[in-house]
């Protein structure tokens, strides 16, 4: 009989803590570019409203963004089965870098909003790293994506399995 899977990170699998997080993390920051990228689309009247939605939306995922940052910074990086150092590292390095991306638009997100006066200069600096950021995040998510279909199409591992569901603990424990 096997044994529950854990809802904390173990060597080799993530947990339902860090799943949960990655699929919120996910979600979120996909809506929250897709907005973004639409204010500069919209008519002159719908602009602000657009930009509300944004700040907004981004209000309420704050929190737990910055959890999914801390705990991923906290919990380490489990490494998958049959993994070369080489390649867990680059991972790793990857994923952290997303992170700290990440990190740039949680905290210049809401300097522009509600801390420094529009049009200002540090204002549009604050804008400068928030939509810096926001496109090296794309690129670098869209390379995420990429490597996790490579993973899927041509490599015998469990890199994609183990974000959806983790590892039970009789399949840890034969190992």
């Amino acid at each position: 009989m096997s044994k529950p899977r854990s809802l904390h990170d173990r060597n080799n699998s993530f947990g339902w803590l860090s799943i949960g997080l990655h699929w919120f993390a996910t979600v979120a920051i996909i809506l929250m570019w897709f907005i973004g990228q639409s204010i500069a689309l919209q008519s002159i009247e719908q602009i602000d409203a657009r930009r509300s939605l944004h700040v907004t939306l981004g209000l309420i995922v704050w929190l737990p963004l910055v959890a999914r940052i801390v705990w991923r910074f906290k919990a380490g990086h489990p490494r998958v089965n049959g993994q070369t150092l080489m390649t867990h590292q680059l991972a790793k390095a990857a994923h952290y870098v997303m992170l700290l991306l990440l990190l740039v638009m949680l905290i210049s997100g809401p300097l522009m909003a509600w801390v420094m006066p529009e049009r200002s200069a540090l204002s549009e600096i604050a804008f400068s790293f928030h939509s810096f950021a926001a496109k090296a995040l794309a690129v670098l998510v869209v390379l995420h994506i990429l490597a996790a279909l490579k993973h899927l199409m041509f490599h015998e591992d469990e890199t994609v399995a183990r974000i959806f569901v983790p590892r039970t603990e009789d399949a840890l424990d034969d190992e």
